[in-house]
């Protein structure tokens, strides 16, 4: 399996955001690290990673973490946050269905936001997906 990232930032994002909320995502060919998804009205998020990790505590089980800066523009106020996000991939013996992924992504303010310091190191959002990988 390849990770195509623009291709999996631009399908998340279009099926947790809609269709239309999302213009188009590039990865930056000079920083493979560096992804920038851009939106209506002239708005872009700049998401770089940080740090990652990875374990395989079994043959049939994958785990994948990754931290990211992420930078909103495009308004008269630049938003900054921090976004972890760990999938632990399985394969299957399903037919049809390759590998299945649970996906936890934890939202965390950065120090420059106003509730910074009420909220402290605590994720603000928690979101949870199931994803299938099937062989085509």
């Amino acid at each position: 399996m390849v990770a195509d990232r623009a291709f999996n930032g631009l399908n998340i994002g279009k099926a947790v955001l809609g269709d239309r909320s999302i213009l188009s995502v590039k990865v930056d060919p000079d920083n493979p690290n560096r992804q920038i998804t851009y939106l209506p009205g002239e708005r872009k998020l700049v998401s770089v990673v940080t740090s990652r990790a990875t374990e395989m505590p079994s043959p049939d089980l994958f785990i994948s973490t990754e931290v990211c800066q992420q930078v909103f523009r495009g308004t008269k106020d630049i938003y900054l946050n921090e976004v972890e996000t760990t999938t632990a991939y399985r394969n299957q013996k399903t037919p049809g269905t390759l590998i299945e992924a649970d996906q936890i992504t934890a939202v965390y303010l950065s120090p420059q936001d106003p509730n910074y310091l009420a909220v402290g190191k605590k994720p603000v959002a928690l979101y949870r997906y199931r994803l299938e990988f099937f062989n085509y």
